[in-house]
């Protein structure tokens, strides 16, 4: 794997190092996974995009007023 090296500030950078303490495991490892979980919700944020693009581009704007009613009133009936 590849070395990075980056700037943390103090605090973060103690936090950190504490975690790893109590973990007993490496800090390379922390930052890591955090980056990793990061990338991954960054992911999903545009797939969530894609699918409401998708969903908006396959009902017509007519129709979803309809939806739109349709399903205000289903919730409205839960109550």
């Amino acid at each position: 794997m590849p070395a990075v090296s980056f700037y943390l500030k103090k605090n973060v950078l103690e936090a950190v190092r504490a975690r790893a303490q109590a973990r007993k495991i490496p800090i390379s490892r922390i930052i890591s996974v955090a980056v990793e979980e990061y990338l991954k919700t960054d992911e999903m944020l545009g797939a969530r995009k894609r699918v409401i693009e998708r969903i908006h581009q396959a009902i017509i704007p007519e129709a979803w007023d309809a939806l739109h009613r349709e399903r205000t009133t289903a919730d409205a009936d839960r109550d």
